[in-house]
């Protein structure tokens, strides 16, 4: 099968410190890979990498055929890299059915003239946006409330838009940086089976960074292991559950408790 992601030999320096240290990780289309490890393993390093909002020192990394270019994260979403972030990056005082169209309008297919006259391009354009943006919000279960005020909605709920508004992109390679963080269990088995569903029935290319283990056994087909900027395992869940050096990684941190 062919792979959508290809990082070869990836390195990230901060002054003296390594945050990644030659990772090398391939991600198969419509294959859900959980990136896991303790705390400053070089995670969200990886997928600020991968997505452009950072530059890397040494190595490449390719998506669909193409290489990203650190610091052009514009250039990187319109090629087909959507991501979420560890914190929310709403438009708090925008309504949800704006926060998901706000990230349509790179293809509005309009220009200044034609909104600001009202032409009929304009409105064919904004009503077909409103529709596709409508359906992204039913697709993540937060439909019924798409005239709210995005900051009014509760913390499980917005970070729904937020993944509504990732899938407004029509992503090739959907980045999800700890997408259950601060969800109660009931949310984050709602979040589960949305993200199974969209690697599966949708055959999405998903990379998802999570601390919670059930999360990721009952999403991801393959998981990678960081710890200190390196890979130390991948395999299954259950084949990373039980592997040594994942173990003493984990070893009296609060994930393995």
């Amino acid at each position: 099968m062919t792979d959508i992601l290809t990082i070869n030999g990836l390195v990230r320096r901060f002054g003296g410190v390594t945050a990644l240290a030659g990772v090398d990780l391939s991600l198969e289309a419509g294959q859900i890979r959980a990136l896991i490890g303790p705390n400053g393993s070089g995670k969200s390093t990886l997928i600020n990498c991968v997505s452009a909002v950072d530059r890397w020192d040494e190595g490449t990394i390719v998506v669909d055929g193409a290489p990203v270019k650190g610091r052009d994260s514009v250039a990187a979403a319109r090629r087909g890299i959507a991501r979420t972030f560890q914190t929310l990056r709403l438009f708090d005082d925008m309504t949800v059915l704006e926060n998901v169209m706000v990230a349509m309008h790179h293809s509005r297919g309009y220009g200044v003239f034609s909104a600001v006259a009202l032409l009929p391009r304009y409105r064919n354009s904004e009503a077909r946006m409103r529709k596709r943006a409508l359906g992204l919000l039913d697709r993540v279960g937060v439909a019924p409330y798409a005239d709210l005020i995005a900051g009014t909605l509760p913390y499980g709920h917005r970070r729904l838009v937020e993944i509504a508004r990732a899938l407004a992109l029509d992503p090739a390679l959907l980045l999800l940086d700890e997408p259950a963080a601060g969800m109660n269990d009931a949310e984050t088995q709602r979040l589960a089976a949305l993200v199974a569903s969209l690697g599966g029935d949708d055959g999405l290319s998903i990379l998802v960074v999570e601390h919670n283990m059930d999360f990721v056994a009952s999403v991801a087909t393959q998981v990678t292991v960081l710890d200190n900027g390196r890979i130390i395992a991948e395999g299954t869940p259950a084949e990373v559950r039980e592997h040594p050096d994942v173990l003493r990684a984990y070893l009296g941190s609060e994930e393995n408790a």
